[in-house]
């Protein structure tokens, strides 16, 4: 899907949005205590992208905070100085989102839900909106492939998950 969208200077861009969801093996409320961690987010971008920034942290994300460094394509090649803030974390609709720029992308608006289907499985939901200018093309069939790749790998950890 592609947006067009005029700003308040007359200056024009094409925003594109990247949705992909997937069917997890697990309970919502497992995958969604995974989602809030860095740990997961390195497990499911192993090889893709590498953020050395965040390489030991342990801890959750926490809404509002901002983490800036390096983004590594596939692990070594680097590609951006990026912020990543955290906007939202909301516990009742299972929601995170972040919003985030650098390099070539001016905007990645990301959006993360999860949703119980019964106690034992769930619904998983990536929504990136993109701006990266003339190169959003390019930048849309990376995101394409990546969530494809990132949300493989959640069925993946979904199943080795106390349900």
């Amino acid at each position: 899907m592609r947006v067009e969208k005029d700003e308040m200077d007359a200056h024009s861009f094409v925003m594109t949005i990247v949705e992909r969801s997937s069917y997890l093996e697990a309970s919502a409320d497992a995958v969604w205590a995974a989602v809030k961690t860095p740990s997961a987010f390195r497990t499911v971008t192993r090889g893709l992208l590498a953020m050395p920034m965040i390489r030991h942290r342990q801890d959750e994300w926490c809404e509002g905070e901002t983490v800036i460094g390096w983004v590594f394509l596939f692990g070594f090649f680097p590609f951006s100085r990026h912020h990543l803030h955290i906007t939202r974390i909301d516990d009742s609709t299972q929601t995170l989102s972040s919003r985030e720029f650098g390099g070539l992308i001016k905007m990645w608006n990301h959006d993360i839900e999860v949703s119980a289907i019964d106690t034992q499985h769930c619904l998983y939901r990536d929504r990136v909106e993109i701006d990266a200018g003339i190169m959003t093309g390019l930048i849309t069939v990376y995101a394409r492939w990546f969530y494809r790749m990132r949300q493989r790998r959640w069925r993946a950890l979904a199943k080795g998950m106390t349900r």
